[in-house]
């Protein structure tokens, strides 16, 4: 198995890939966390999308039919669609605008999941929830991310020094996050094994029979 940290959005992402598959894998996992788009979706929730999309709804992809019914068997909520946007949407009230069209909302999924298509290789997107629809985020997430997708702490203390009105918000979302990261690494463990311990052609076909 092997773990590639992209950064956040889609230029940190697209970045990463060459080395994400300089190695062809049997599978690639899409993980992360996300912001929910709608009130069922509370922090720590793990959700394995059917597909994902940018926000026109001109670009749509599908995660693998096989790993998405892995997903689900390991305890995921599998969501019709995960929107994939250019910018971090920050207010409750874009996040209930957005509800209309998707489950939760990302800045990479759609960008890994587009170059494992390139290359053939199966894949499913699985993100946590780290901060709930009705939730505002306490800092302007955009102005905080350095060239690579990492978050400068530089800039996150210079956001809170000017307003630091702010700070009681930031932790609620730290611990939300840390609940969700949570939650995922659980998951995450437990679907890898059901990978590991039986392939998925073989699950493919256990799943027939079963039906049959």
């Amino acid at each position: 198995m092997r773990v590639i940290l992209t950064g956040a959005g889609r230029f940190a992402s697209q970045r990463a890939m060459d080395q994400a598959f300089s190695e062809m894998p049997d599978a690639c996992i899409v993980s992360g966390l996300a912001g929910a788009l709608k009130a069922d979706y509370l922090p720590g929730r793990v959700l394995a999308a059917k597909t994902v999309a940018n926000l026109p709804g001109t670009r749509i992809l599908r995660s693998d039919s096989e790993l998405l019914s892995r997903a689900a068997t390991s305890g995921a909520k599998v969501a019709d669609r995960i929107l994939v946007s250019d910018r971090v949407i920050a207010t409750a009230a874009e996040k209930k605008q957005l509800g209309t069209s998707g489950d939760a909302v990302d800045l990479e999924s759609l960008w890994v999941l587009a170059a494992a298509a390139q290359r053939s290789v199966r894949a499913v997107v699985i993100r946590a929830i780290s901060d709930s629809a009705d939730a505002g985020l306490p800092l302007d997430f955009d102005r905080i991310f350095d060239k690579r997708g990492k978050v400068s702490l530089v800039k996150v203390i210079g956001q809170l020094a000017r307003k630091p009105q702010r700070i009681g918000g930031l932790l609620r979302l730290a611990n939300d996050s840390e609940r969700a990261a949570g939650a995922l690494a659980t998951f995450l463990d437990a679907y890898i094994e059901s990978l590991s311990s039986q392939p998925l052609d073989e699950f493919a076909k256990a799943e027939s029979l079963a039906v049959n």
